[in-house]
């Protein structure tokens, strides 16, 4: 059989056999970069599971594309008839696939499609992209994940991954020779049903409404096998829908639909290669393909009105209490559920309490407010609550709203983490700043802050990195590395600007420095979530991104910029631009997440697990900032999604769903199994901040109309 080329880079050629059979072959450059020599294959389960191969009986070209047939027999009355049409483009092949059973049994099917690379596999040449998931190697990830060292077995390994698991259905592999390969579904289906999404420990299961997905490679040594598999199989890991530890299984979980006579299944699949750049490049381009293939639709809300539903929520959950005021660290969103609360008033990360107050006193300065002396009074509580506590060294992150007891944001962890620290002094020195524009001076809190900033760098080692976590009360260091030093950067540049003293911005500076070299120039951004691992997740890239854009704001040096686009591009893959549906059969009255809102905007949290949240709505600005900065406007596009997608869960005035009222958002789900649930129902006061922080910026951008501008 001839070749089919789209130009003069990709070629298709189907070879025959001694039997006269067509295998595929996919060339690029005249030299084959993946094959198949039996590209039809089944999965046939009943009591066990089997497998089937077998190659094309004929091959025909028609107007632009291939038509290759064949089929697999498993007796004289039953075979699964295979039709592919297959597809050049500029940058690949598709491939759409229709596969129809002809006779029944009491038995499930999938169907795979499994190309050998023949630039096979070595571990330090070999890299893989899998958004949210797996970024090169094992490298940063928890060693239970899926793609983690516990996966590997003598050089043997399975990676496939459901589709609902992955921010974009995407897997891609630079080979180390010379060129790059991704599989990509650009129709994404993802439907499901509730007996499967609440299938934790996994068994197999059969069923016709499945239209769910997965793809991954198969190792074996030097051999190297990328493919796809409709329904969905995931193994040799699974997630079971729990974080660390236990929440990762080293099993299967196996989907098929029913060998029953006339029945068919279809899906297409994209095979896109390129040449090989740095691992950077290669996944920040075939994301951004990805995005344009899948093009996320935005989900356009009510932005003024979701912020007064906020404020009014964030501001009604302030307690005051023997002269200490605070919010919880942890509400029950649910109308009718019990009135259940995390006493502890923390200043960042989870609890978030000085950014609360930041924002209070924001709101309290606008007109429609009609409780503004309320607000700005909740405000300067919570804020001289929190600067009672000694920082020299820290003795605590907060304390108990009810005892005044000494209290961190991890109590079973035993220690203060630079993450927390950071989040509460930076909103501190930002409400400062804002207080300061006003005419309004607050020496009380500048000396502690600046206490406190004399203090964290004398922790500053070196080669300029911080430690990632220290002993409460003594400041004697626990976690000594030092990859998560961008956590004090944005506090030391607003220190600098604010005093006008040049230590704290050299400060940051290196800090900066530190964790750029030890991962973030390879594309890698880790630590930035304290309850879990020092692994890979997506709030180490946008915490790096904040960092970078005030240094490039306070110094205009371009690296800064450049180095805040390295976080955004990591950072962006981490959000979902295709629609996961509930599951078809499933409550309404139950789920979490309500059906008929499009998941698109969600995000995962961190690698190791698929829990999701909305957490980088607080990043819309930096990504509109980044669209002002370089003239990109593919960062617009993910800052309109951050603005509005991670809105569709808010309650507001005639939309509560089953929460508290308006402005009220649980903090999290699963778009895996268990679909559409989370591990609890809270509220926690991030929701509300970082929603804040992303509306707010915006409007600082002078951007009228937010919501029917191109904003």
């Amino acid at each position: 059989m001839a070749k089919a080329e789209a130009g003069d880079l990709i070629k298709l050629d189907f070879p025959r056999n001694a039997q006269g059979k067509y295998r595929i072959a996919l060339l690029k450059n005249n030299k084959i970069v993946a094959y198949s020599n039996q590209p039809l294959q089944i999965l046939f389960y009943a009591d066990s599971l089997e497998t089937y191969f077998n190659d094309y009986d004929s091959v025909w070209y028609e107007s632009n594309f291939y038509k290759a047939c064949g089929k697999i027999t498993y007796d004289e009355t039953l075979e699964f008839d295979f039709i592919d049409y297959w597809h050049l483009s500029d940058d690949g092949v598709t491939l759409d696939r229709m596969v129809r059973v002809q006779g029944n049994r009491t038995a499930g099917f999938a169907s795979q499609i499994n190309l050998y690379l023949t630039a096979g596999y070595h571990p330090k040449r070999t890299q893989i992209f899998v958004p949210g998931m797996i970024y090169g190697n094992t490298e940063f990830l928890p060693s239970t994940a899926i793609g983690g060292r516990d996966t590997f077995s003598d050089r043997k390994a399975d990676i496939i991954i459901r589709e609902d698991r992955m921010p974009a259905p995407l897997f891609g592999i630079i080979t180390g020779k010379g060129h790059s390969i991704a599989l990509l579904n650009p129709f994404p289906i993802g439907q499901t049903t509730a007996e499967e999404s609440h299938n934790l420990i996994p068994k197999p299961l059969i069923d016709d409404r499945f239209q769910l997905g997965s793809m991954g490679v198969h190792i074996d040594g030097n051999s190297l096998q990328l493919g796809y598999c409709f329904p969905a199989n995931e193994g040799e890991v699974t997630y079971k829908g729990d974080v660390y530890p236990g929440g990762q299984l080293k099993q299967w979980r196996r989907r098929f639909h029913p060998v029953r006579n006339g029945f068919r299944h279809t899906y297409t699949i994209r095979i896109i290669l390129d040449e090989e750049k740095s691992f950077p490049q290669f996944y920040s381009n075939l994301w951004r393909k990805s995005w344009n293939i899948l093009n996320p639709q935005i989900n356009l809300q009510n932005i003024a009105l979701i912020k007064k539903s906020i404020l009014t929520t964030l501001a009604s959950q302030v307690e005051t209490y023997k002269q200490r005021s605070g919010l919880p660290n942890w509400v029950d969103a649910p109308k009718n559920g019990l009135i259940i609360t995390d006493r502890k008033a923390v200043m960042g990360f989870t609890g978030k309490n000085l950014e609360a107050a930041r924002f209070l006193l924001r709101a309290a300065d606008e007109s429609w407010n009609k409780d503004a002396k309320s607000y700005r009074e909740k405000a300067l509580d919570i804020i001289n609550s929190f600067i009672k506590i000694k920082m020299t060294p820290p003795a605590a992150t907060g304390f108990n709203l009810d005892t005044g007891a000494p209290e961190i944001a991890l109590p079973h962890r035993k220690r203060i983490y630079l993450r927390s620290l950071g989040d509460g002094f930076k909103a501190l020195a930002c409400a400062w700043l804002y207080e300061k524009k006003k005419g309004r001076e607050h020496q009380d809190w500048l000396k502690w802050m600046k206490s406190f900033a004399n203090w964290l760098l004398m922790q500053q080692n070196e080669e300029g990195g911080f430690p990632r976590a220290w002993q409460p009360g003594t400041g004697e260091l626990i976690e000594e590395t030092t990859l998560s030093s961008y956590n004090a950067v944005p506090f030391l540049v607003l220190m600098s600007k604010i005093t006008g003293d040049e230590k704290y911005l050299n400060s940051a500076k290196r800090a900066a420095d530190v964790s750029w070299a030890y991962s973030q120039k390879n594309g890698k951004f880790v630590g930035g979530t304290i309850d879990n691992p020092n692994v890979l997740d997506k709030e180490a890239a946008t915490l790096s991104l904040e960092a970078c854009l005030l240094l490039y704001e306070q110094t205009w040096e371009k690296k800064w910029l450049e180095r805040a686009k390295m976080a955004a591009n990591f950072a962006e893959t981490w959000i979902y631009i295709w629609n996961v549906p509930m599951p078809m059969d499933e409550s309404n009255h139950g789920l979490q997440w309500k059906k008929g809102n499009s998941t698109i905007g969600l995000q995962l949290i961190s690698t190791g697990h698929s829990l999701v949240d909305m957490y980088m709505s607080f990043d819309a600005d930096e990504f509109a900032k980044l669209y002002q900065y370089t003239g990109d406007a593919h960062y617009l596009d993910v800052a309109r999604i951050l603005l509005h997608n991670t809105k569709t869960m808010t309650a507001v005035p005639g939309r509560e769903y089953d929460l508290r009222g308006p402005g009220w958002q649980q903090e999290h789900w699963s778009l895996a199994p268990p679909r559409g649930y989370g591990l609890h129902r809270g509220w926690l006061p991030w929701v509300a901040t970082s929603q804040l922080n992303g509306i707010y910026g915006i409007e600082d951008l002078k951007i009228e109309n937010v919501e029917n501008s191109r904003l």
